[in-house]
């Protein structure tokens, strides 16, 4: 039993570890684990005995441990996917899997037996390679981002999305570059726990200088966290109200829940309500006051992805064409008042014959859009630019059949083509807050892809606007981690959020990540009596516009840090793998 308990203990460690790490985001957000699953791994990596192959072995457990995780993460996808939604798990586990190959090899402090050195060359010793690990991972993370795409879902550093001091570090690193402090220090502590094993067993204990480096380091990005919160709360800036509208809408590929006019009638009679709640308000102070009063009011009013039914022809440049029941919907809420209005729609391309506009014949695109409308009932539209593979585009479907034929299976409809990809890096304007105001836009899992976002950010007064769906899902944990990946982007580019949902996390976020609003203290996101986020309604919210403040380092150089760190790990790796051979092996 023991002989088997020693070869079995490092792959029931990688699966506890990979485990613990899917406790760390929604539904269970034990964010404090992500402290301790890396150790587990490292454990698992570096302290087996007698391996002939440690490489392979590395790979395996690192695969075993990235299964664990996202078996569990991405539980919800079973909502449409059913269990083939582990074909993902397993592609997504092989990034674990390259960890372990490198800290089994290359990263691996204990893999040739060394004299003891003195105390501050065996820290040094540490924290390099816990440094030259930590920095592979977070070059792994930045690969996920964009292989196949990419799906940088549930980095280690969103485990932060509610330790929020440590999460300022985005700004500078973005979410990749934050996963760098729980691999460290689980780097660090695993060697400090060997040394203090050894010291114990000859009788003799020493001061551990990488252990007190590591929690040094924890401590500074901990007190910049704090710094930069208290100063970005502080800062001077106009004051932005919009209304947000969520009418929870069941979202089914094969059955329609609500008929189009239906959604038109929801959103309509939500935003009028919420318009006249205003005004009752605003009619009620003014009777209460002896003197001056501020009244609410409602600059922008934001409706989710896709809910104007009636598609958008777009002639090109500022020519566009309304179908109905949109064109109508548009109409009514500019004479409720409402001065600028943003929502999701259909855009085809258009071409001109007698009598208008009609969707162009040959070659002409759909597109899942954003469409703007100003006072002066002027629109405009933004693009959707990352689509979500097998949901609104299948690579080389036209010329491989049996791929739609996957989808159909799975889905229960027909593959209706793909969409368009929207092209460029201009964001959409509206008037408010003073001044006009630069709208970083995004659309559905858009939000969760800092490389598409950040490319808008080019000046000041800037805010991101997210209209999403995630309806498909029900009412799991999806919608919550979507959300939780997303309000990073406020972070990395110091920019407040605004997200409205159909179905899924609707609110505000603030240029820090917080939820909620600094002056009041409240929060500035629907939720019900249960905290769960499926509510119908609005909120009307208000973020800070910066009247100062130009693009943050990430949003200027982007995932740096985490490229730095892959370059390292691969430079030390090939250093690794020339001095093996030199010697005639490879170990």
């Amino acid at each position: 039993m023991r002989k088997i308990l020693t070869v079995l203990w490092p792959f029931l460690l990688a699966l506890f570890g990979g485990g613990l790490l899917a406790l760390c985001f929604a539904p269970f957000n034990w964010a404090d684990l992500v402290w301790l699953a890396p150790v587990l791994w490292m454990a698992a990596f570096w302290l087996g005995k007698g391996e002939r192959r440690p490489r392979r072995k590395g790979f395996f457990l690192g695969w075993l441990a990235g299964l664990a995780f996202w078996s569990i993460n991405l539980k919800w996808l079973a909502t449409v996917t059913g269990g083939t939604y582990l074909i993902l798990a397993a592609y997504l586990a092989l990034y674990f899997a390259f960890f372990g190959l490198f800290v089994s090899s290359a990263g691996n402090p204990f893999r040739k037996e060394r004299p003891d050195g003195t105390r501050m060359a065996e820290a040094l010793r540490s924290l390099g390679f816990a440094a030259l690990n930590a920095g592979f991972w977070c070059g792994l993370e930045w690969i996920r981002g964009w292989m196949l795409t990419g799906f940088g879902w549930n980095g280690l550093g969103v485990a932060f999305h509610d330790r929020l001091p440590l999460a300022q570090g985005a700004e500078l690193v973005g979410v990749t570059g934050l996963a760098f402090l729980p691999v460290f220090l689980a780097g660090v502590m695993v060697q400090v726990g060997v040394r203090l094993g050894k010291g114990v067993q000859a009788g003799k204990m020493q001061r551990h200088w990488d252990f007190a480096v590591a929690i040094l380091l924890l401590v500074v990005c901990f007190t910049y966290g704090v710094f930069r919160t208290v100063f970005i709360n502080r800062s001077a800036g106009d004051t932005l109200r919009v209304l947000l509208v969520q009418m929870d809408i069941p979202q089914s590929a094969g059955h329609v829940e609500w008929s189009g006019e239906e959604v038109h009638e929801g959103y309509e009679g939500e935003t009028l309500r919420a318009l006249a709640e205003v005004d009752a308000r605003n009619e009620k102070r003014i009777a209460e006051a002896e003197g001056e009063v501020e009244l609410e009011s409602v600059d922008w009013v934001v409706w989710p992805e896709v809910v104007l039914y009636g598609i958008l022809l777009n002639g090109g440049g500022d020519e566009f064409a309304l179908y109905e029941p949109s064109s109508s919907t548009l109409q009514r809420m500019r004479e409720a008042g409402v001065r600028n209005l943003m929502a999701g729609i259909w855009e085809v391309e258009a071409e001109r014959v007698e009598g208008g506009l009609r969707p162009t014949q040959e070659n002409g695109s759909q597109y899942n859009a954003l469409l703007s409308v100003n006072p002066a009932g002027e629109l405009a539209t933004h693009r959707k630019q990352h689509l979500v593979i097998y949901g609104e585009f299948i690579p080389f479907v036209d010329s491989v059949k049996w791929l739609g034929d996957i989808y159909e299976k799975v889905a229960g409809v027909p593959w209706g083509g793909n969409l368009g990809r929207g092209v460029g890096s201009e964001g959409l304007t509206l008037p408010g807050a003073g001044g006009e105001v630069n709208i970083i836009p995004s659309i559905c899992f858009e939000d969760t892809v800092p490389r598409v976002t950040r490319k808008f950010s080019k000046g000041e007064r800037e805010v991101i606007v997210n209209i999403t769906n995630d309806g498909w899902f029900g009412t799991s944990e999806g919608s919550q981690q979507h959300f939780d990946n997303a309000l990073f982007r406020a972070i990395e580019l110091r920019r407040p959020m605004l997200r409205a949902a159909n179905r899924g996390v609707t609110g505000a976020v603030s240029a820090t990540g917080s939820l909620v609003d600094y002056e009041t203290g409240k929060k500035q996101v629907m939720l019900d009596e249960e905290e769960k986020p499926f509510v119908r309604g609005s909120i009307l919210t208000k973020v800070k516009i910066p009247e100062r403040g130009g693009p943050t380092l990430y949003a200027r150089a982007g995932d740096w840090f985490s490229v730095l760190g892959l370059v390292v790990a691969v430079g030390w790796m090939i250093r690794c793998l020339g001095c093996c051979r030199g010697k005639g092996k490879i170990s």
